[in-house]
């Protein structure tokens, strides 16, 4: 066997035992070197890289794909403000900038018949958003709900 693979051997062909307390022994050198687990930040059993269990794991990659944070807004507002230097040099980007602002007042408009149906009042919406009351009801006058029933039979 070359020199530099007796280095790379498994420990057990090296000799040595793998019984319960070399792993707790293990593990707690592990723990000391700051190995731990990223959902619980206990230490990791061998073999184990980021989380000690199958569940922490779920539990841990589900946390880091949630993206809509304070960060991730303060990003959008980056974005849009860099969007609309560009627009100022170039006419598609202007385009696509003037879609983009369409885009949000549907948006805003949605989010506002989102809170009054969870039951915030145009002066709580107005407040969260800079404006009056008033310009909440002039703005995003509430949609009247459209009611199919049934056909008339007279209609003939």
């Amino acid at each position: 066997m070359p020199p530099d693979t007796a280095e790379r051997r498994p420990r057990a062909e090296s000799g040595a035992h793998d019984d319960g307390d070399d792993v707790s022994t293990r593990v707690q050198a592990d723990a000391a070197r700051g190995r731990a687990c990223s959902w619980c930040h206990g230490p990791l059993p061998p073999g184990r890289r980021r989380f000690c269990t199958d569940d922490h794991r779920r539990r841990g990659q589900k946390r880091e794909r949630i993206i809509e944070d304070d960060s991730y807004a303060a990003g959008v507002v980056r974005l849009i403000r860099k969007m609309s230097i560009r627009a100022s040099a170039d006419l598609e980007a202007l385009k696509w900038l003037a879609g983009a602002a369409e885009h949000a007042r549907g948006a805003l408009a949605v989010a506002v018949d989102g809170c009054r149906a969870r039951g915030y009042s145009d002066g709580e919406i107005g407040a969260a958003l800079g404006i009056t009351r008033q310009a909440v009801w002039k703005r995003f006058p509430r949609q009247p709900k459209v009611d199919a029933g049934t056909p008339e039979s007279g209609a003939g």
